[in-house]
């Protein structure tokens, strides 16, 4: 695990984020492939390093190492609104597919895995419940 130091503190910031799509509709493997370069391309140029990616049908996981400096919500904004924006620029279809939001607004984030594991069951629990009623 790397520590980020300079002359004024050392630490170690690990994020745990998770997305879904809006209404649960699933990922095809076009969007899959062009939301991780995207995603890479975000981490580079916000100087983030993403850990872990994974994708399920309908979300994307990933655990990313930051410094202190950074803005979380930024890197939110430009990992969503970015992909959202250039993914409906590249692939018009999908729009028609996903509506005019690509991802749920809600996301979870949080420093701890286990906690984590928790939200993202409760999160895909109520959803179950919102989509039944």
């Amino acid at each position: 695990m790397p520590v980020n130091s300079n002359k004024y503190h050392q630490s170690f910031l690990q994020y745990h984020i998770a997305f879904f799509t809006k209404n649960n509709i699933p990922f095809e493997t076009k969007e899959i492939n062009f939301i991780r370069n995207y995603f890479k391309n975000v981490s580079l140029s916000h100087e983030f390093k993403i850990m872990g990616m994974e994708f399920d049908m309908n979300s994307v996981i990933l655990t990313i190492d930051c410094q202190t400096t950074h803005y979380i919500p930024n890197l939110i904004k430009a990992l969503k609104g970015g992909s959202a924006r250039f993914l409906y620029k590249e692939f018009p279809d999908s729009k028609i597919t996903h509506g005019s939001s690509l991802w749920d607004t809600r996301y979870i984030i949080s420093t701890e895995n286990e906690r984590f594991e928790q939200m993202i069951k409760q999160y895909r629990g109520s959803t179950l419940v919102e989509a039944e009623i």
